[in-house]
């Protein structure tokens, strides 16, 4: 494998997407009534401040919906002359293409009053006054990086007191944004500011907005996309503890073992090759993501195990895997790179194999910390999704990258020996467990028939495994071998062609009630949950999936412990199930209304209170926390 082209192509992408996030079109066009205004110490006076926003864009309000919108904010770069008061226009509801809500924005041209007020302790004379404007331009399908528009208010203070005196109107200063220009200003009438709404200025040039929680300064945006790739990273990290991919680079770990006596490069070029699979194959899923929403379509984390065809296909990789670590048959480098049989030179792909696999197998998991992440990227434009996605794969990589530049930790770990192959047989039992998950995924998408057609692929496919690790041996003459790999790779390719044509999805199930101990689920809709709100109801609505193992971990961990049941029937809680193991636009449209765009995710609507989001990970503690106070 060469590094270095590797390496170069890295740069490459990173460039392009460099490049793209600094192409944002002049979508936003700033100027101020005023450029120059006279007024006098412990006086007041106004200035206005008009946005011109391109026909086909908009920005969001300055309180928009959702907690994951970047609002609009005026404030002064002046700490002498903070806003008392901004008067935001009233913003338009519109529903957009990519929003199964309407969203609150601005589009046109919109104006906005600045209350200043002089101190008493201001010293006359002439200042300047940076506005700045801070804002996201999106279209109906995806949004540019946040943004901030600079302009500067000529302001001259006089001794006395009283009202600002304004000076005849001047030329608007440039900009200090590149390629955005304020312009002369047209008269103004009182009525393009009817029905404004008021916004107090908390600070000099901080504002707090209560229904996000979070301060907006013109750092937000940046600290927003900074703490998404800081929780895609702790995500990643806490992903190698998930039960879908504990097995996996359980063999990975034991790999390095085995490698732990190789030169400390080759080593390091191990973890590499790893690391480059891992963040590959992250890249490949984001890239398909976004390909796929732009293109109409709601999909998340973990879309492609919606599809019975990608189920079959998993399935038969990891039982293959399951009879190669029962000896079944050996390959020169397996898909999973644990490199014991793999001649010299090949191993760096079977790390790099081995990478692929692991994120693959890692899609059913979600961990703490991805689900805002993840959400967060899907919002962004595509660069800062890719970041998100690359925080993710570094995270998951981490810890295999310590491990291979610094041999010194292998010393933790215990000695090669012979308790590896009874380890690597054991773990043979995971993989097929893994299957028998998977198998009970589809049963769910396919009824009992699909069972049976997969029950049956998979004899095939072992019959298959035996062949080629019978006859196709290195003790075998030539002939042999290539007549049992023909066969063999036929036998295998008509067991996923049976599989992928004859097993069909069929329809979600009906049922509208299922019991779980004293907690009774209804099936969710937006139309139940409006109903069961207006009745001033409490509503618990679960989103989760059959191939979403953290959704049933939690499932049978918390919903399953009697407490949290007995709390739910006490409370006349109302607990819908929202099931996604099945593609459906519905649940991924309201999982998008939260920022979310992955299960599991858990809300609670308390009576006349607004949706409170619970952790990724449950425990009876933590839900019952959260009745407390129903």
């Amino acid at each position: 494998m060469n590094f270095k082209k590797i390496g170069f192509y890295l740069l490459l992408i990173l460039a392009f997407s460099a490049v793209n996030s600094f192409s944002q079109p002049e979508l936003v066009k700033v100027k101020l009534s005023k450029n120059s205004i006279t007024s006098a110490v412990g006086g007041s006076f106004e200035v206005k401040i008009i946005a011109d926003i391109k026909d086909g864009y908009h920005i969001n309000s300055n309180k928009p919906y959702d907690e994951f919108l970047i609002p609009m904010v005026v404030s002064s770069g002046n700490k002498l002359f903070p806003i008392a008061k901004v008067s935001y226009p009233t913003p338009k509801d519109e529903l957009l293409k990519v929003s199964p809500e309407p969203v609150s924005i601005y589009s046109g041209e919109v104006s906005i009053i600045l209350n200043f007020v002089v101190g008493k302790n201001v010293t006359p004379g002439d200042y300047v006054v940076p506005i700045e404007f801070n804002f996201q331009a999106c279209d109906d399908q995806s949004c540019f990086p946040p943004d901030i528009i600079k302009t500067n208010l000529n302001l001259k203070i006089e001794k006395g007191s009283g009202d600002a005196v304004t000076t005849p109107l001047e030329t608007s200063e440039t900009s200090e944004k590149s390629g955005v220009n304020t312009q002369d200003n047209d008269s103004l009438t009182d009525s393009e500011l009817d029905g404004a709404v008021v916004a107090e200025n908390i600070s000099d040039s901080t504002r707090t907005d209560s229904t996000l929680g979070v301060q907006s300064t013109e750092s937000d945006a940046d600290q927003s996309i900074l703490l998404a790739i800081l929780f895609a990273f702790i995500g990643g990290i806490i992903l190698n503890l998930m039960p879908c991919v504990l097995p996996v680079l359980s063999l990975k770990i034991m790999g390095f073992i085995k490698q732990a006596g190789e030169e400390r490069s080759k080593l390091r070029k191990h973890g590499l090759a790893f690391t480059f699979g891992v963040l590959i194959s992250f890249w490949a899923l984001a890239g398909l993501l976004l390909i796929l929403r732009a293109g109409g379509e709601y999909l998340g984390w973990g879309f492609q195990l919606q599809s019975p065809s990608f189920v079959i296909v998993l399935s038969v990789l990891l039982f293959l895997f399951g009879l190669s670590l029962f000896g079944v048959f050996e390959i020169g480098v397996t898909l999973t790179a644990v490199g014991q049989n793999a001649p010299k030179g090949s191993t760096y792909t079977g790390s790099f194999f081995s990478g692929i696999l692991a994120t693959i197998v890692a899609t059913p998991c979600t961990a703490p910390f991805m689900g805002s992440a993840l959400g967060f990227a899907l919002s962004q434009p595509a660069y800062v999704s890719m970041l998100i996605f690359t925080a993710l794969g570094l995270g998951m990589a981490l810890p295999y990258v310590l491990l291979t530049s610094i041999p010194a930790l292998l010393k933790y770990v215990p000695k090669p020996g012979a308790w590896m192959e009874t380890f690597k047989q054991f773990m043979g039992f995971l993989m097929v467990a893994t299957v028998l998950w998977l198998i009970w995924v589809l049963s769910l998408q396919t009824g009992a028939e699909g069972v049976l057609i997969i029950l049956g692929s998979l004899l095939l496919v072992s019959l298959s495994g035996w062949i080629y690790g019978r006859w196709s041996v290195l003790h075998k003459p030539l002939a042999t071998r290539r007549i049992a790999q023909l066969i063999s790779g036929l036998i295998l390719i008509g067991a996923l062609a049976l599989s992928i044509a004859y097993i069909k999805p069929i329809s979600a199930s009906t049922d509208s009630v299922h019991s779980q101990g004293l907690i009774q689920w209804r099936t969710f809709s937006p139309e139940l949950v409006a109903q069961l709100r207006s009745e001033n109801k409490p509503v618990f609505i679960d989103f989760t999936a059959a191939w979403c193992l953290s959704c049933q971990v939690n499932e049978k961990v918390a919903f399953g412990s009697e407490e949290v049941q007995k709390a739910f029937a006490d409370k006349g809680i109302i607990a819908l199930k929202a099931d996604w193991t099945n593609k459906d636009e519905v649940i991924a449209k309201e999982l998008a209304k939260f920022g979310r765009n992955s299960v599991p995710l858990y809300v609670l609507y308390l009576p006349e209170k607004e949706a409170v989001l619970l952790p990724e990970i449950l425990t009876p503690d933590i839900v019952l926390s959260y009745l407390k106070d129903l």
